[in-house]
């Protein structure tokens, strides 16, 4: 019988070398780092063990978010390994059900990931949450207005004014961080993934800053700018930070960004023939627990529909549900199989785009998992999962 645990300190070269094969191969098989805290201050350590073997690990993380416009702890769980002699065998997926069991009981309703494989995970229950732009193109192509603010250089130590631009840039945004000051030091603004310590540059007015970028340049054949954080709560903070970024070219060739989709930076530059730009998956989400629609601020209108849902790895999730709404308030009761005919089928990726804003019943229904078998319930069950804008870019 296996067993989800943290993973001690005894444990901690076993993990380290599982993390290093999976994400790190080409490095060969060196010592791992003893350095660093232990257990980590970012996540939680999980192993999944067989008797006293170690035969996968996991990263649980909890972040501070927003869903259906409501202050939220969504799950992250990352870093998802198991080495080359326990592969096939079943154990990442074992460990993803005891993963979102761990979290469930910690109350937590939405667990986000960044998957290896799109595939793998949408069969063990996730959905996409969010696509993202990946732009490319010279600095000479991004516009230089004048602006009445000032750049200046901000660190580590400016998280908490770099919090406020990030929550306000993202207001009414699902799945969208509010990092903590020790994801600000230890994450944004570190050198984490061996790419060197990025620059934070913020767009100031009247000694409020407005927008902030942060980037490294890269020691390539370009000297590539990679921008990895960009945010700014207006017009004005926005053009200025694309400026700043042009002004760049006696050092640089190319500039590179990661935007949300409706990033609409074809329009800001004269020469749109100059950017290349690419649309790619985002992270996925899924649900917990059917019961947690019961958490969530939903839009007015009343429904009352029978749900068949399908969940692939968590029974409690899997049969029959009677939801009702009425007046913003959602109830999930389990049905029998046999008391109800269904209206509405689901799989609980399409429920968890659904309850994130991801996709509305319209689009859950021609791209995802959703099939409507009674008609009647297709406007109310429009006016309560409405879509909204969904956007979550921290790569974790």
């Amino acid at each position: 019988m296996s067993e989800f645990r943290p993973v001690p300190t005894t444990d901690r070269e076993a993990c380290q070398r599982i993390l290093q094969y999976a994400f790190a191969p080409e490095t060969g098989p060196v010592p791992p780092d003893p350095d660093g805290d232990w257990p980590p201050s970012l996540f939680d350590q999980r192993g999944l063990y067989d008797g006293g073997t170690l035969r996968a690990v996991c990263k649980l993380y909890f972040f501070d978010t927003t869903v259906r416009g409501a202050a939220t702890t969504v799950g992250g769980l990352g870093a998802v390994a198991t080495p080359p002699e326990h592969r096939g065998q079943g154990l990442a997926a074992d460990l993803c059900r005891h993963a979102l069991s761990a979290y469930r009981k910690a109350d937590v309703g939405f667990v986000t990931l960044w998957p290896f494989s799109t595939p793998f995970y949408h069969r063990l229950g996730w959905g996409t949450a969010n696509t993202y732009r990946r732009f490319d193109l010279p600095p000479s192509a991004l516009p230089d207005p004048s602006t009445a603010g000032q750049l200046v250089r901000l660190d580590a130590d400016d998280w908490e004014r770099l919090r406020r631009v990030e929550t306000a840039a993202a207001a009414g945004t699902a799945l969208s961080l509010r990092r903590s000051e020790a994801w600000w030091r230890e994450r944004t603004l570190a050198d984490w993934d061996d790419d060197g310590v990025p620059y934070c540059y913020g767009y100031e007015r009247d000694g409020e800053l407005q927008g902030y970028v942060v980037y490294t340049v890269a020691d390539d054949a370009n000297n590539t700018l990679s921008v990895s954080n960009f945010a700014a709560v207006d017009e004005e903070a926005r053009r200025a930070l694309f400026a700043f970024l042009g002004h760049h070219g006696a050092q640089i060739e190319r500039v590179t960004l990661q935007l949300p989709p409706d990033t609409d930076l074809f329009h800001r530059v004269d020469d749109p023939g100059a950017v290349d730009c690419t649309v790619e998956a985002g992270p996925m989400v899924r649900l917990t627990d059917v019961d947690y629609l019961e958490r969530l601020d939903w839009p007015g209108g009343d429904l009352d529909c029978t749900l068949s849902v399908n969940d692939p790895l968590l029974d409690h999730n899997d049969g029959l549900f009677r939801l009702s709404v009425n007046g913003g308030t959602a109830t999930v009761d389990p049905l029998p199989a046999s008391d109800s005919k269904a209206d509405v089928a689901v799989d609980i990726a399409t429920l968890s785009q659904l309850a994130v804003g991801t996709h509305g019943v319209d689009a859950a229904e021609r791209l995802a998992g959703l099939e409507m078998f009674d008609d009647s319930v297709r406007g109310p069950l429009a006016d309560v999962f409405q879509p909204e804008s969904v956007y979550l870019g921290e790569f974790f």
